[in-house]
């Protein structure tokens, strides 16, 4: 269960490509309709999108990478000072 805690940050990052993809190119759309220039915005709402996407991605996984680490960290530190407990009741 840990680890689907841990895991939750990533299993947002599909969200927010897809919303970050959608939104820019939806209205870039909307304005082809609108003002009747066929690839224009389409194209730049699609490259705003594809870059907002990856921005956020990157951020989203460099966070969960970073909270893992900590995580990991804790508990290596905590096996560690198990184990020196662990010698000295033996001494």
């Amino acid at each position: 269960m840990k680890e689907l805690l841990r895991a939750g940050p990533l299993l947002n990052m599909g969200w927010a490509v897809a919303l970050s993809t959608l939104i820019p190119l939806g209205a870039g759309i909307l304005l082809d309709r609108h003002f009747d220039t066929a690839p224009l915005f389409i194209l730049s709402g699609a490259l705003v999108g594809i870059i907002a996407g990856t921005i956020g991605a990157v951020r989203i996984a460099g966070r969960a990478i970073d909270a893992l680490g900590k995580a990991g960290d804790s508990d290596v530190a905590s096996d560690v000072s198990h184990l020196e407990c662990g010698k000295e009741d033996r001494a």
